[in-house]
């Protein structure tokens, strides 16, 4: 009976270990074990002018496995679909920030502010930051009471005088300046980083536990990070989004993986039949699909009896996309085990 009980207590001993670990675990870290990235959406108002409402930067923090993390900044000027019709980021409340998460097309943790008040917090617990503008930029608008100044030159800000400069890249250039968007939270980062505890003073998770911020911001101090812009085109002086460019960029940084175009896959088309003008009619419907056709020709025999597609080392996942469209009957081989010299080699 002895032996019965503690075979008993050892089982619910491990058990209840099983289950405390299993409950302390944040998502955080059940989520990045599964290999999967976590994110989250901060909104920054630089208060330039202070009554107007609306994010006029936005930063997905997406921390992801293997101790690496992206800093995406997305302008406010942003146009998105939204009901309809388009509005920008910072017009749009939470139905742009819907959109902009469907945008992404990867769930996000939560979304968080930062104030003015906030940013100068950090600011001023850093010592300044810096900015590097090459000419002077100056920018008055009397109605509104926003007066810009910022001289050239490598600058140490304060944090009103960096929100400034903030907002003259973002609003009141004509257009964002995404170069130096992009160089300015380069250097602001590694001294950020430096100081997780100001991420998780200031940048509260909403509706997050506070086990699973903790672990979200520890994780994002010790990865390796880089800054990105979200891919954007302009059109007509709006800011819309480049949605080939940005999954090419969502694969790449989230799941380690290439995002290919039919425009990026070249084909040369051989005619290895007597069949005249198959290998054009062939490079026509390949064209029209999309492939970048390099060329015709012909093969080195006219009785081959099937097609073959030949694929270049490292061109693997190119063939995919054209190999989805062909018929099942093609054999796919590769280029050195077939002799693609044969053919004269490949076309430059």
């Amino acid at each position: 009976m002895r032996r019965l009980l503690l075979v008993a207590g050892a089982v619910l001993l491990g058990l209840g270990a099983a289950l405390f670990f299993a409950f302390t675990r944040s998502e955080v870290r059940r989520a990045l074990a599964q290999g999967e990235p976590v994110q989250v959406l901060v909104l920054l108002r630089t208060g330039i002018p202070a009554d107007e409402p609306g994010p006029d930067l936005a930063v997905l923090v997406s921390l992801l496995p293997q101790r690496r993390c992206a800093w995406i900044l997305i302008p406010g000027s942003l146009l998105l679909p939204q009901e309809g019709t388009w509005r920008t980021l910072k017009e749009g409340g939470t139905k742009a920030v819907e959109a902009l998460a469907a945008l992404w097309e990867l769930p996000i943790l939560c979304v968080g502010e930062l104030s003015p008040e906030a940013w100068d917090g950090w600011v001023r617990e850093l010592g300044g930051v810096v900015a590097r503008p090459e000419e002077r930029l100056v920018f008055q608008d009397p109605q509104r009471r926003v007066f810009l100044d910022v001289p050239a030159g490598e600058q140490l800000l304060d944090g009103p005088k960096s929100r400034e400069f903030l907002a003259y890249l973002l609003r009141y250039r004509g257009s964002p300046d995404l170069l130096g968007l992009s160089t300015f939270f380069g250097d602001l980062l590694p001294r950020l980083l430096g100081r997780p505890e100001l991420l998780r003073k200031t940048l509260v998770l909403p509706g997050v536990s506070p086990w699973a911020a903790r672990d979200f911001w520890e994780g994002v101090a010790r990865a390796q990070s880089r800054v990105e812009v979200l891919p954007l085109v302009a059109e007509d002086s709006r800011l819309m989004p480049d949605y080939v460019r940005i999954r090419k960029l969502r694969e790449a940084l989230a799941l380690g993986r290439t995002f290919l175009t039919r425009e990026e896959v070249r084909v040369f088309v051989a005619n290895g039949t007597r069949e005249r003008f198959l290998a054009t009619r062939t490079a026509a419907w390949l064209a029209a699909r999309g492939f970048a056709v390099a060329g015709v020709g012909s093969a080195d025999r006219t009785d081959y009896t099937r097609s073959f597609l030949l694929v270049r080392k490292g061109a693997e996942a190119k063939a995919e996309l054209l190999r989805a469209l062909l018929p099942r009957d093609v054999a796919v081989v590769a280029a050195e085990a077939f002799g693609v010299e044969r053919l004269g080699g490949w076309p430059e």
